[in-house]
Protein backbone atom coordinates (compact mmCIF):
# COMPACT_ATOMS: atom_id res chain seq x y z
CA UNK A 1 0.00 0.00 0.00
CA UNK A 2 1.94 3.25 -1.11
CA UNK A 3 2.03 5.69 2.15
CA UNK A 4 3.84 8.48 0.68
CA UNK A 5 2.55 11.38 -1.35
CA UNK A 6 4.84 12.79 -4.11
CA UNK A 7 2.49 15.48 -5.36
CA UNK A 8 1.65 16.89 -1.90
CA UNK A 9 -0.97 19.68 -1.37
CA UNK A 10 -2.53 18.92 1.74
CA UNK A 11 -2.25 15.64 4.35
CA UNK A 12 -5.37 14.65 3.89
CA UNK A 13 -6.21 14.88 -0.27
CA UNK A 14 -6.70 11.18 -1.09
CA UNK A 15 -9.47 11.09 1.91
CA UNK A 16 -10.78 14.48 0.53
CA UNK A 17 -10.57 12.74 -2.97
CA UNK A 18 -12.29 9.52 -2.13
CA UNK A 19 -15.12 11.70 -0.13
CA UNK A 20 -15.70 13.29 -2.90
CA UNK A 21 -16.52 10.34 -5.67
CA UNK A 22 -18.46 8.21 -3.26
CA UNK A 23 -20.50 10.94 -2.57
CA UNK A 24 -20.92 11.47 -6.17
CA UNK A 25 -21.81 8.14 -6.98
CA UNK A 26 -24.41 8.40 -3.90
CA UNK A 27 -25.93 11.40 -5.10
CA UNK A 28 -26.67 9.87 -8.51
CA UNK A 29 -27.75 6.79 -7.82
CA UNK A 30 -30.21 8.32 -5.39
CA UNK A 31 -31.56 9.97 -8.47
CA UNK A 32 -31.57 6.77 -10.55
CA UNK A 33 -29.07 7.71 -12.75
CA UNK A 34 -25.68 5.55 -11.80
CA UNK A 35 -23.05 6.45 -13.80
CA UNK A 36 -19.96 4.85 -11.62
CA UNK A 37 -18.49 8.53 -11.64
CA UNK A 38 -14.39 9.12 -10.35
CA UNK A 39 -13.25 12.31 -8.84
CA UNK A 40 -10.08 13.86 -8.94
CA UNK A 41 -7.89 17.18 -7.62
CA UNK A 42 -6.18 20.16 -9.70
CA UNK A 43 -4.00 22.05 -7.84
CA UNK A 44 -2.08 24.66 -9.11
CA UNK A 45 0.78 26.82 -7.47
CA UNK A 46 2.84 29.54 -8.76
CA UNK A 47 5.05 29.25 -5.21
CA UNK A 48 8.83 28.42 -6.77
CA UNK A 49 9.45 26.79 -3.86
CA UNK A 50 7.44 23.87 -4.62
CA UNK A 51 8.53 21.24 -6.71
CA UNK A 52 5.29 20.70 -8.72
CA UNK A 53 3.57 23.54 -9.99
CA UNK A 54 0.77 21.44 -10.97
CA UNK A 55 -0.62 18.55 -8.42
CA UNK A 56 -2.89 15.70 -9.59
CA UNK A 57 -4.66 13.64 -7.13
CA UNK A 58 -4.62 10.33 -7.96
CA UNK A 59 -0.83 11.16 -8.50
CA UNK A 60 -0.84 7.56 -9.83
CA UNK A 61 -3.88 7.34 -11.83
CA UNK A 62 -3.55 7.20 -16.03
CA UNK A 63 -4.60 10.40 -16.15
CA UNK A 64 -2.44 12.19 -13.44
CA UNK A 65 0.14 11.78 -16.88
CA UNK A 66 -1.75 13.81 -19.27
CA UNK A 67 0.10 17.37 -19.58
CA UNK A 68 -1.33 20.12 -17.68
CA UNK A 69 1.97 22.11 -17.98
CA UNK A 70 0.16 24.59 -20.28
CA UNK A 71 -3.24 24.85 -18.54
CA UNK A 72 -2.74 28.47 -17.13
CA UNK A 73 -1.81 30.05 -20.02
CA UNK A 74 -4.65 28.27 -22.05
CA UNK A 75 -6.95 30.14 -19.43
CA UNK A 76 -5.35 33.36 -20.10
CA UNK A 77 -5.84 33.54 -23.45
CA UNK A 78 -9.51 32.15 -23.35
CA UNK A 79 -10.02 35.24 -20.60
CA UNK A 80 -8.34 37.63 -22.78
CA UNK A 81 -10.73 36.53 -25.66
CA UNK A 82 -13.38 36.97 -24.07
CA UNK A 83 -16.20 39.65 -24.14
CA UNK A 84 -16.52 40.12 -20.08
CA UNK A 85 -12.96 40.45 -19.49
CA UNK A 86 -13.35 44.25 -20.61
CA UNK A 87 -16.52 44.98 -18.33
CA UNK A 88 -15.49 47.39 -15.66
CA UNK A 89 -17.38 47.09 -12.23
CA UNK A 90 -17.45 51.09 -10.37
CA UNK A 91 -16.60 48.74 -6.97
CA UNK A 92 -12.93 48.09 -6.75
CA UNK A 93 -13.56 45.12 -4.76
CA UNK A 94 -16.73 44.02 -7.19
CA UNK A 95 -14.51 44.05 -9.74
CA UNK A 96 -11.23 42.38 -8.68
CA UNK A 97 -13.53 39.50 -7.50
CA UNK A 98 -15.72 38.86 -10.52
CA UNK A 99 -12.60 38.63 -12.79
CA UNK A 100 -10.84 36.39 -10.37
CA UNK A 101 -13.75 34.05 -10.41
CA UNK A 102 -13.83 34.58 -14.70
CA UNK A 103 -10.18 33.86 -14.52
CA UNK A 104 -10.50 30.83 -12.05
CA UNK A 105 -13.66 29.27 -14.62
CA UNK A 106 -11.28 29.76 -18.10
CA UNK A 107 -9.11 27.43 -15.77
CA UNK A 108 -11.15 25.02 -15.03
CA UNK A 109 -12.92 24.73 -18.83
CA UNK A 110 -8.65 24.41 -19.72
CA UNK A 111 -8.26 21.63 -17.19
CA UNK A 112 -11.31 20.11 -18.71
CA UNK A 113 -10.38 20.74 -21.92
CA UNK A 114 -6.89 19.20 -21.79
CA UNK A 115 -8.14 16.18 -20.17
CA UNK A 116 -10.57 15.07 -22.38
CA UNK A 117 -8.35 15.67 -25.03
CA UNK A 118 -5.73 13.39 -23.78
CA UNK A 119 -5.73 9.76 -24.56
CA UNK A 120 -5.93 9.00 -21.16
CA UNK A 121 -9.40 10.85 -20.84
CA UNK A 122 -11.00 9.52 -24.56
CA UNK A 123 -14.68 8.15 -23.22
CA UNK A 124 -14.98 10.26 -20.39
CA UNK A 125 -17.09 13.64 -19.82
CA UNK A 126 -15.05 16.12 -17.09
CA UNK A 127 -16.38 18.34 -14.85
CA UNK A 128 -14.34 20.88 -13.09
CA UNK A 129 -15.27 23.05 -10.15
CA UNK A 130 -14.08 26.26 -8.72
CA UNK A 131 -11.02 26.40 -7.35
CA UNK A 132 -9.65 27.19 -3.78
CA UNK A 133 -6.34 28.14 -1.97
CA UNK A 134 -5.69 25.33 -0.02
CA UNK A 135 -3.03 25.75 2.94
CA UNK A 136 -1.71 28.70 1.16
CA UNK A 137 -0.23 26.81 -1.28
CA UNK A 138 -2.48 25.52 -4.07
CA UNK A 139 -5.17 26.41 -5.72
CA UNK A 140 -7.27 23.36 -6.23
CA UNK A 141 -10.07 22.44 -8.07
CA UNK A 142 -12.67 19.41 -7.34
CA UNK A 143 -12.81 17.29 -10.57
CA UNK A 144 -15.37 14.78 -11.46
CA UNK A 145 -15.07 12.30 -14.34
CA UNK A 146 -18.05 9.83 -15.76
CA UNK A 147 -18.34 7.88 -19.00
CA UNK A 148 -19.18 9.94 -21.77
CA UNK A 149 -21.92 7.49 -23.72
CA UNK A 150 -23.77 7.25 -20.33
CA UNK A 151 -23.70 10.85 -19.73
CA UNK A 152 -24.89 11.58 -23.08
CA UNK A 153 -27.69 9.11 -22.96
CA UNK A 154 -29.81 11.19 -21.13
CA UNK A 155 -31.63 14.11 -22.84
CA UNK A 156 -30.73 17.89 -22.28
CA UNK A 157 -30.87 21.00 -23.47
CA UNK A 158 -28.13 22.74 -25.28
CA UNK A 159 -27.19 25.73 -23.64
CA UNK A 160 -25.23 26.56 -20.65
CA UNK A 161 -25.39 30.14 -21.15
CA UNK A 162 -28.34 32.98 -22.58
CA UNK A 163 -27.29 36.28 -23.04
CA UNK A 164 -24.40 36.63 -19.39
CA UNK A 165 -26.81 34.32 -17.32
CA UNK A 166 -25.47 31.25 -16.63
CA UNK A 167 -28.18 28.20 -17.17
CA UNK A 168 -27.68 24.67 -16.47
CA UNK A 169 -29.14 22.35 -19.72
CA UNK A 170 -29.90 19.24 -17.75
CA UNK A 171 -30.81 18.13 -13.76
CA UNK A 172 -27.94 16.00 -13.86
CA UNK A 173 -25.80 19.10 -14.75
CA UNK A 174 -27.49 20.64 -11.79
CA UNK A 175 -26.72 17.61 -9.45
CA UNK A 176 -23.06 17.77 -10.90
CA UNK A 177 -22.69 21.36 -10.51
CA UNK A 178 -24.76 21.12 -6.98
CA UNK A 179 -21.73 18.69 -5.94
CA UNK A 180 -18.62 20.53 -6.99
CA UNK A 181 -19.84 23.22 -5.43
CA UNK A 182 -20.63 21.54 -1.89
CA UNK A 183 -16.87 20.72 -2.42
CA UNK A 184 -15.59 23.58 -3.65
CA UNK A 185 -17.43 24.97 -0.18
CA UNK A 186 -15.22 22.23 2.19
CA UNK A 187 -12.44 23.21 0.56
CA UNK A 188 -12.50 26.78 1.54
CA UNK A 189 -12.82 26.36 5.53
CA UNK A 190 -9.91 27.68 7.36
CA UNK A 191 -8.06 24.67 8.32
CA UNK A 192 -7.74 22.29 5.24
CA UNK A 193 -10.79 19.63 5.10
CA UNK A 194 -9.90 16.12 6.50
CA UNK A 195 -12.35 14.42 4.33
CA UNK A 196 -15.92 15.04 2.44
CA UNK A 197 -18.83 13.27 2.84
CA UNK A 198 -22.63 13.90 2.17
CA UNK A 199 -25.03 12.39 4.68
CA UNK A 200 -28.66 10.76 3.27
CA UNK A 201 -30.42 14.19 4.42
CA UNK A 202 -27.74 16.62 3.01
CA UNK A 203 -28.03 14.41 -0.16
CA UNK A 204 -31.29 14.50 -0.24
CA UNK A 205 -31.34 18.63 0.16
CA UNK A 206 -28.27 19.22 -2.10
CA UNK A 207 -30.65 17.11 -5.07
CA UNK A 208 -33.83 19.17 -4.33
CA UNK A 209 -31.64 22.21 -4.71
CA UNK A 210 -30.79 20.99 -8.09
CA UNK A 211 -33.53 20.52 -9.03
CA UNK A 212 -34.85 23.82 -7.97
CA UNK A 213 -32.06 25.51 -9.87
CA UNK A 214 -33.02 23.87 -13.21
CA UNK A 215 -36.62 24.80 -13.52
CA UNK A 216 -35.33 28.42 -12.30
CA UNK A 217 -32.82 27.78 -15.60
CA UNK A 218 -35.23 26.73 -17.83
CA UNK A 219 -37.67 29.87 -16.50
CA UNK A 220 -34.99 31.60 -17.88
CA UNK A 221 -34.76 29.39 -21.32
CA UNK A 222 -38.50 30.62 -21.33
CA UNK A 223 -37.91 34.08 -21.24
CA UNK A 224 -38.64 34.98 -17.92
CA UNK A 225 -35.24 36.30 -16.70
CA UNK A 226 -36.33 36.88 -12.28
CA UNK A 227 -36.14 34.04 -9.73
CA UNK A 228 -39.56 32.22 -10.07
CA UNK A 229 -41.85 30.14 -7.40
CA UNK A 230 -42.58 27.56 -10.04
CA UNK A 231 -40.74 24.85 -8.42
CA UNK A 232 -42.08 25.00 -4.65
CA UNK A 233 -45.92 25.58 -6.48
CA UNK A 234 -45.57 22.52 -8.43
CA UNK A 235 -45.11 20.68 -5.11
CA UNK A 236 -48.30 22.23 -3.68
CA UNK A 237 -50.41 21.82 -6.57
CA UNK A 238 -49.30 18.44 -7.12
CA UNK A 239 -50.58 17.22 -3.68
CA UNK A 240 -53.74 19.46 -3.49
CA UNK A 241 -56.90 17.82 -4.12
CA UNK A 242 -59.99 19.14 -5.88
CA UNK A 243 -63.45 18.08 -4.39
CA UNK A 244 -61.56 15.11 -3.29
CA UNK A 245 -60.17 14.54 -7.06
CA UNK A 246 -56.18 13.87 -7.62
CA UNK A 247 -54.89 17.02 -9.47
CA UNK A 248 -53.60 15.74 -13.34
CA UNK A 249 -53.37 18.49 -16.55
CA UNK A 250 -50.32 20.49 -17.88
CA UNK A 251 -48.76 23.61 -17.70
CA UNK A 252 -47.45 25.92 -20.26
CA UNK A 253 -44.25 27.64 -19.56
CA UNK A 254 -43.73 30.14 -22.32
CA UNK A 255 -43.78 33.78 -22.86
CA UNK A 256 -47.34 34.62 -24.08
CA UNK A 257 -45.58 36.83 -26.52
CA UNK A 258 -44.13 33.47 -28.06
CA UNK A 259 -45.25 32.94 -31.76
CA UNK A 260 -45.52 29.41 -31.42
CA UNK A 261 -48.12 29.62 -28.58
CA UNK A 262 -51.74 30.02 -29.13
CA UNK A 263 -54.07 31.12 -26.55
CA UNK A 264 -57.44 29.84 -26.16
CA UNK A 265 -58.23 32.06 -23.13
CA UNK A 266 -56.84 34.96 -21.11
CA UNK A 267 -57.65 35.76 -17.61
CA UNK A 268 -58.58 39.29 -16.93
CA UNK A 269 -56.82 39.00 -13.66
CA UNK A 270 -53.93 36.32 -13.73
CA UNK A 271 -53.36 33.71 -10.97
CA UNK A 272 -49.60 34.81 -9.46
CA UNK A 273 -47.87 31.23 -9.20
CA UNK A 274 -47.90 31.91 -5.39
CA UNK A 275 -51.61 31.36 -5.43
CA UNK A 276 -51.29 27.65 -5.49
CA UNK A 277 -55.21 26.73 -4.82
CA UNK A 278 -56.23 28.96 -7.42
CA UNK A 279 -53.88 27.34 -9.52
CA UNK A 280 -55.39 23.98 -8.49
CA UNK A 281 -58.94 25.08 -9.42
CA UNK A 282 -57.52 26.11 -12.56
CA UNK A 283 -55.98 23.13 -13.43
CA UNK A 284 -59.19 20.77 -14.25
CA UNK A 285 -59.12 22.85 -17.43
CA UNK A 286 -56.30 21.45 -18.75
CA UNK A 287 -56.31 18.59 -20.79
CA UNK A 288 -53.58 16.93 -23.10
CA UNK A 289 -54.19 19.64 -25.46
CA UNK A 290 -54.69 22.35 -23.20
CA UNK A 291 -52.55 23.65 -20.98
CA UNK A 292 -52.42 26.77 -18.27
CA UNK A 293 -50.05 29.19 -19.68
CA UNK A 294 -47.31 30.56 -17.21
CA UNK A 295 -44.46 32.86 -17.94
CA UNK A 296 -42.63 32.26 -15.03
CA UNK A 297 -44.55 34.55 -12.74
CA UNK A 298 -48.21 34.36 -12.90
CA UNK A 299 -51.17 32.24 -15.24
CA UNK A 300 -52.35 34.49 -17.87
CA UNK A 301 -55.00 32.13 -19.59
CA UNK A 302 -55.25 28.76 -21.11
CA UNK A 303 -53.48 27.80 -24.46
CA UNK A 304 -51.66 25.29 -26.76
CA UNK A 305 -48.43 24.55 -28.56
CA UNK A 306 -48.53 25.27 -32.15
CA UNK A 307 -47.27 22.32 -34.13
CA UNK A 308 -44.87 25.20 -35.73
CA UNK A 309 -42.49 24.93 -32.43
CA UNK A 310 -39.51 24.57 -33.52
CA UNK A 311 -37.55 22.35 -30.22
CA UNK A 312 -34.19 23.96 -31.21
CA UNK A 313 -35.60 27.54 -29.76
CA UNK A 314 -35.92 25.60 -26.17
CA UNK A 315 -38.55 28.46 -25.08
CA UNK A 316 -41.70 26.32 -23.90
CA UNK A 317 -41.70 23.51 -21.67
CA UNK A 318 -44.81 21.56 -20.17
CA UNK A 319 -45.39 20.90 -16.35
CA UNK A 320 -47.55 17.82 -15.97
CA UNK A 321 -49.14 16.65 -12.85
CA UNK A 322 -49.14 13.10 -13.22
CA UNK A 323 -50.85 11.59 -9.87
CA UNK A 324 -51.16 13.10 -6.09
CA UNK A 325 -48.00 14.36 -5.17
CA UNK A 326 -46.12 13.52 -8.61
CA UNK A 327 -45.01 15.66 -12.03
CA UNK A 328 -42.61 16.29 -14.54
CA UNK A 329 -40.95 18.78 -16.54
CA UNK A 330 -40.31 17.75 -20.43
CA UNK A 331 -39.36 19.59 -23.55
CA UNK A 332 -41.15 18.40 -26.65
CA UNK A 333 -42.88 15.42 -24.81
CA UNK A 334 -39.17 14.55 -23.52
CA UNK A 335 -38.99 14.09 -19.82
CA UNK A 336 -36.57 16.04 -18.05
CA UNK A 337 -37.11 15.83 -14.49
CA UNK A 338 -39.86 14.27 -12.07
CA UNK A 339 -40.57 14.84 -8.82
CA UNK A 340 -42.43 12.19 -6.46
CA UNK A 341 -43.67 13.56 -3.28
CA UNK A 342 -40.84 16.21 -3.22
CA UNK A 343 -38.31 13.75 -4.32
CA UNK A 344 -36.91 14.44 -7.38
CA UNK A 345 -35.14 12.23 -9.97
CA UNK A 346 -34.31 11.52 -13.14
CA UNK A 347 -37.43 9.92 -15.28
CA UNK A 348 -36.48 6.38 -16.01
CA UNK A 349 -37.60 5.24 -19.54
CA UNK A 350 -41.06 4.06 -19.33
CA UNK A 351 -40.46 0.85 -21.13
CA UNK A 352 -37.02 -0.35 -22.77
CA UNK A 353 -37.83 -2.09 -26.37
CA UNK A 354 -34.61 -3.59 -26.58
CA UNK A 355 -35.30 -5.11 -22.60
CA UNK A 356 -38.43 -5.69 -23.04
CA UNK A 357 -38.23 -8.45 -26.57
CA UNK A 358 -35.17 -10.16 -24.79
CA UNK A 359 -37.30 -10.58 -21.78
CA UNK A 360 -40.34 -11.93 -24.21
CA UNK A 361 -37.66 -14.26 -25.81
CA UNK A 362 -36.27 -15.53 -22.99
CA UNK A 363 -39.77 -16.38 -21.65
CA UNK A 364 -41.30 -17.70 -25.00
CA UNK A 365 -38.35 -19.27 -26.68
CA UNK A 366 -40.31 -20.70 -29.40
CA UNK A 367 -41.08 -16.79 -30.47
CA UNK A 368 -38.84 -14.64 -33.08
CA UNK A 369 -38.22 -11.10 -34.00
CA UNK A 370 -41.15 -10.35 -35.62
CA UNK A 371 -43.82 -11.81 -32.74
CA UNK A 372 -41.49 -10.05 -30.20
CA UNK A 373 -41.78 -6.13 -32.35
CA UNK A 374 -45.64 -7.12 -31.82
CA UNK A 375 -45.32 -7.36 -28.00
CA UNK A 376 -43.25 -4.61 -28.01
CA UNK A 377 -46.28 -2.11 -30.26
CA UNK A 378 -48.81 -3.20 -27.38
CA UNK A 379 -46.51 -3.04 -24.28
CA UNK A 380 -46.05 0.70 -25.89
CA UNK A 381 -49.77 1.20 -26.00
CA UNK A 382 -50.78 -0.18 -22.87
CA UNK A 383 -48.00 2.35 -21.93
CA UNK A 384 -49.88 5.19 -22.26
CA UNK A 385 -53.11 4.40 -20.40
CA UNK A 386 -53.92 7.77 -17.96
CA UNK A 387 -55.62 5.30 -15.51
CA UNK A 388 -53.36 2.46 -15.36
CA UNK A 389 -53.77 -1.66 -16.93
CA UNK A 390 -52.03 -4.70 -17.11
CA UNK A 391 -51.36 -6.70 -20.21
CA UNK A 392 -50.94 -10.42 -19.64
CA UNK A 393 -48.82 -12.26 -22.21
CA UNK A 394 -49.93 -15.97 -21.77
CA UNK A 395 -48.14 -19.03 -23.51
CA UNK A 396 -51.70 -20.85 -23.53
CA UNK A 397 -53.72 -17.56 -23.36
CA UNK A 398 -56.81 -19.52 -25.00
CA UNK A 399 -57.21 -22.13 -22.53
CA UNK A 400 -56.63 -19.31 -19.46
CA UNK A 401 -59.52 -17.15 -20.92
CA UNK A 402 -61.59 -19.99 -20.70
CA UNK A 403 -60.85 -21.03 -17.40
CA UNK A 404 -61.23 -16.77 -16.39
CA UNK A 405 -64.41 -17.05 -16.94
CA UNK A 406 -66.49 -15.54 -15.58
CA UNK A 407 -63.89 -13.50 -14.32
CA UNK A 408 -62.86 -12.04 -17.54
CA UNK A 409 -64.59 -11.32 -21.35
CA UNK A 410 -63.15 -14.32 -23.89
CA UNK A 411 -63.36 -12.84 -26.89
CA UNK A 412 -62.96 -14.14 -30.66
CA UNK A 413 -59.20 -14.19 -30.99
CA UNK A 414 -57.66 -11.24 -32.96
CA UNK A 415 -54.31 -8.92 -32.88
CA UNK A 416 -55.43 -5.67 -31.34
CA UNK A 417 -54.24 -2.22 -33.01
CA UNK A 418 -53.11 1.03 -30.43
CA UNK A 419 -56.44 2.13 -31.26
CA UNK A 420 -58.78 -0.89 -29.93
CA UNK A 421 -56.17 -1.68 -27.23
CA UNK A 422 -56.53 1.94 -25.71
CA UNK A 423 -60.45 0.96 -25.90
CA UNK A 424 -60.27 -2.28 -24.32
CA UNK A 425 -57.58 -0.93 -21.45
CA UNK A 426 -60.14 1.54 -20.25
CA UNK A 427 -62.14 -0.83 -17.96
CA UNK A 428 -61.13 -2.79 -14.95
CA UNK A 429 -59.17 -5.88 -15.49
CA UNK A 430 -56.24 -7.24 -17.46
CA UNK A 431 -55.94 -7.85 -21.52
CA UNK A 432 -54.97 -11.39 -22.22
CA UNK A 433 -52.73 -11.71 -25.27
CA UNK A 434 -50.47 -15.46 -26.44
CA UNK A 435 -47.31 -14.70 -27.30
CA UNK A 436 -48.00 -13.55 -30.99
CA UNK A 437 -49.79 -10.72 -29.86
CA UNK A 438 -53.74 -12.34 -30.26
CA UNK A 439 -56.12 -11.16 -27.87
CA UNK A 440 -58.25 -13.32 -26.40
CA UNK A 441 -60.07 -11.71 -23.01
CA UNK A 442 -60.27 -8.38 -22.40
CA UNK A 443 -61.28 -7.16 -18.34
CA UNK A 444 -59.44 -10.62 -17.12
CA UNK A 445 -59.40 -10.64 -13.19
CA UNK A 446 -56.59 -12.05 -12.48
CA UNK A 447 -56.25 -15.04 -9.37
CA UNK A 448 -53.68 -16.56 -7.49
CA UNK A 449 -52.13 -17.36 -3.93
CA UNK A 450 -50.51 -15.69 -1.59
CA UNK A 451 -47.17 -16.56 -1.92
CA UNK A 452 -44.83 -14.00 0.50
CA UNK A 453 -43.53 -11.79 -2.38
CA UNK A 454 -45.29 -8.42 -3.87
CA UNK A 455 -44.91 -4.76 -2.20
CA UNK A 456 -47.00 -3.43 0.94
CA UNK A 457 -46.27 -0.31 -0.39
CA UNK A 458 -48.13 -0.90 -3.61
CA UNK A 459 -51.77 -1.03 -4.97
CA UNK A 460 -53.80 -4.17 -5.81
CA UNK A 461 -53.40 -3.77 -9.15
CA UNK A 462 -49.24 -4.93 -8.50
CA UNK A 463 -49.62 -7.19 -5.61
CA UNK A 464 -52.58 -9.37 -7.43
CA UNK A 465 -49.86 -9.27 -10.84
CA UNK A 466 -46.90 -11.00 -8.54
CA UNK A 467 -49.50 -13.41 -7.06
CA UNK A 468 -51.24 -14.69 -10.56
CA UNK A 469 -47.39 -14.50 -12.26
CA UNK A 470 -46.32 -16.57 -9.28
CA UNK A 471 -48.52 -19.10 -9.67
CA UNK A 472 -48.23 -19.55 -13.31
CA UNK A 473 -44.69 -21.09 -12.74
CA UNK A 474 -43.19 -19.39 -15.86
CA UNK A 475 -45.95 -19.48 -18.54
CA UNK A 476 -46.48 -15.49 -18.33
CA UNK A 477 -45.37 -12.09 -19.18
CA UNK A 478 -47.10 -9.56 -17.06
CA UNK A 479 -46.86 -5.64 -17.97
CA UNK A 480 -48.02 -3.70 -15.07
CA UNK A 481 -48.87 0.13 -15.45
CA UNK A 482 -49.44 2.03 -12.48
CA UNK A 483 -52.12 5.10 -12.49
CA UNK A 484 -48.60 7.22 -11.66
CA UNK A 485 -46.78 5.67 -14.98
CA UNK A 486 -45.26 3.28 -12.91
CA UNK A 487 -44.04 0.51 -15.21
CA UNK A 488 -43.08 -3.19 -13.45
CA UNK A 489 -42.26 -5.96 -15.82
CA UNK A 490 -42.80 -9.74 -14.77
CA UNK A 491 -40.32 -11.58 -14.49
CA UNK A 492 -38.17 -8.36 -14.79
CA UNK A 493 -35.01 -10.85 -15.77
CA UNK A 494 -31.54 -9.48 -15.70
CA UNK A 495 -30.34 -7.86 -18.43
CA UNK A 496 -28.13 -10.29 -21.27
CA UNK A 497 -24.36 -8.96 -20.69
CA UNK A 498 -21.47 -9.91 -23.00
CA UNK A 499 -19.72 -12.96 -21.66
CA UNK A 500 -16.09 -11.33 -22.14
CA UNK A 501 -16.89 -8.09 -20.34
CA UNK A 502 -17.56 -10.07 -17.15
CA UNK A 503 -14.15 -12.08 -17.26
CA UNK A 504 -12.58 -9.12 -18.21
CA UNK A 505 -13.58 -7.22 -14.63
CA UNK A 506 -12.29 -10.54 -13.03
CA UNK A 507 -8.83 -10.13 -14.46
CA UNK A 508 -8.77 -6.63 -13.95
CA UNK A 509 -9.24 -8.10 -9.86
CA UNK A 510 -6.41 -10.29 -9.79
CA UNK A 511 -4.26 -8.17 -12.11
CA UNK A 512 -4.67 -5.36 -9.32
CA UNK A 513 -3.12 -7.29 -5.99
CA UNK A 514 0.31 -6.81 -6.94
CA UNK A 515 2.93 -7.08 -4.40
CA UNK A 516 2.38 -3.42 -3.65
CA UNK A 517 -1.29 -3.11 -4.51
CA UNK A 518 -3.40 -0.24 -4.31
CA UNK A 519 -6.73 -0.76 -2.10
CA UNK A 520 -8.93 1.82 -3.90
CA UNK A 521 -8.02 0.20 -7.30
CA UNK A 522 -8.79 -3.16 -6.19
CA UNK A 523 -12.20 -2.36 -4.21
CA UNK A 524 -13.27 -0.45 -7.31
CA UNK A 525 -12.76 -3.51 -9.31
CA UNK A 526 -14.20 -5.25 -6.40
CA UNK A 527 -17.49 -3.25 -6.42
CA UNK A 528 -17.55 -3.35 -9.98
CA UNK A 529 -18.13 -7.24 -9.45
CA UNK A 530 -20.52 -6.72 -7.04
CA UNK A 531 -23.03 -5.58 -9.34
CA UNK A 532 -22.06 -8.06 -12.10
CA UNK A 533 -22.69 -10.97 -9.50
CA UNK A 534 -25.47 -12.37 -10.98
CA UNK A 535 -23.36 -13.54 -14.19
CA UNK A 536 -20.28 -15.30 -12.47
CA UNK A 537 -19.93 -18.98 -12.67
CA UNK A 538 -18.66 -20.97 -9.82
CA UNK A 539 -15.27 -21.17 -11.65
CA UNK A 540 -15.08 -17.27 -11.52
CA UNK A 541 -16.15 -17.01 -7.98
CA UNK A 542 -13.50 -19.00 -6.55
CA UNK A 543 -10.65 -17.13 -8.22
CA UNK A 544 -12.34 -13.95 -6.89
CA UNK A 545 -12.64 -14.97 -3.25
CA UNK A 546 -9.08 -16.26 -3.74
CA UNK A 547 -7.68 -12.85 -4.76
CA UNK A 548 -9.77 -11.22 -1.88
CA UNK A 549 -8.17 -14.06 0.52
CA UNK A 550 -4.59 -13.17 -0.78
CA UNK A 551 -5.35 -9.14 -0.57
CA UNK A 552 -6.20 -9.55 3.36
CA UNK A 553 -3.40 -11.57 4.05
CA UNK A 554 -1.60 -8.56 2.88
CA UNK A 555 -3.46 -6.57 4.58
CA UNK A 556 -2.98 -8.32 8.01
CA UNK A 557 1.11 -8.01 7.75
CA UNK A 558 2.21 -5.21 10.24
CA UNK A 559 5.30 -3.82 7.39
CA UNK A 560 1.85 -2.79 5.14
CA UNK A 561 0.79 -0.32 7.19
CA UNK A 562 2.92 2.67 7.91
CA UNK A 563 4.25 4.03 11.40
CA UNK A 564 2.47 5.69 13.97
CA UNK A 565 4.66 8.44 14.30
CA UNK A 566 3.34 9.44 17.60
CA UNK A 567 3.17 6.11 19.30
CA UNK A 568 6.76 4.96 17.27
CA UNK A 569 5.20 1.22 16.50
CA UNK A 570 3.60 -0.25 13.34
CA UNK A 571 0.23 0.46 12.82
CA UNK A 572 -2.20 -2.53 12.27
CA UNK A 573 -5.40 -3.73 11.27
CA UNK A 574 -7.42 -6.17 12.74
CA UNK A 575 -9.43 -9.12 10.70
CA UNK A 576 -12.14 -7.43 7.74
CA UNK A 577 -15.06 -10.09 7.82
CA UNK A 578 -16.06 -10.18 4.14
CA UNK A 579 -18.82 -12.27 2.25
CA UNK A 580 -17.70 -14.60 -0.61
CA UNK A 581 -18.70 -14.85 -3.90
CA UNK A 582 -21.23 -17.71 -4.90
CA UNK A 583 -22.74 -18.45 -8.25
CA UNK A 584 -26.37 -17.46 -8.57
CA UNK A 585 -28.90 -20.97 -9.27
CA UNK A 586 -31.06 -18.81 -11.11
CA UNK A 587 -28.03 -17.81 -13.66
CA UNK A 588 -27.51 -19.75 -17.11
CA UNK A 589 -26.19 -19.35 -20.41
CA UNK A 590 -29.50 -17.14 -21.61
CA UNK A 591 -28.32 -13.77 -20.02
CA UNK A 592 -25.21 -14.07 -21.92
CA UNK A 593 -25.81 -12.24 -25.72
CA UNK A 594 -25.86 -14.29 -28.43
CA UNK A 595 -23.79 -12.57 -30.73
CA UNK A 596 -20.92 -14.17 -28.81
Amino acid sequence: MRTTIDQFMWAFQSHFRYGIERAAQAVFDQIGFGLGARAFLVGFTDDSNRQFPVCFEPEHDPLAAVDLSMVVADARRRYEESDESRMMDSSRRLHERRHRALMDSFRGEAVRDALAGSPEGVGLAFFVGSSVLVDGAYEVHPVVAVPRARWESKPALSKERIDRYRVVPSFQHSVMWELLSAATTDLSRSTPPESFSIYWSDRSELIRKAAREFVQSVSVFSGYEFQSELFVALDEISTQPYEGRSGAGGLLLAADANPHIEPVMEFVKPIRVSETRSMRKSLEMADPEHHLLCDGEKIVGLARLRNTYDPADENAFVFNVVARGVWELSHERVPLLRVSNTRPSLPQPRLDAQHLKSVARRVFSEIGASEADVLWDLAESASEASHGTMLVVHRNACDEAARLIPQAQQIRPKLLDAKALAAVTSIDGAVLVDPTGTCHAVGVILDGYASGEGDSSRGARFNSAVRYHDAQSGQCLVIIVSEDGMINLLPDLPRQVARDSVEKVVRQLEESLTDDPDYEIFFRYWRHLESLAFYLTAEQCERINAVRTRLEEHRARPESHPRDPNEGSLGFITHVSWTSFAPDPEMNTSYFLESE
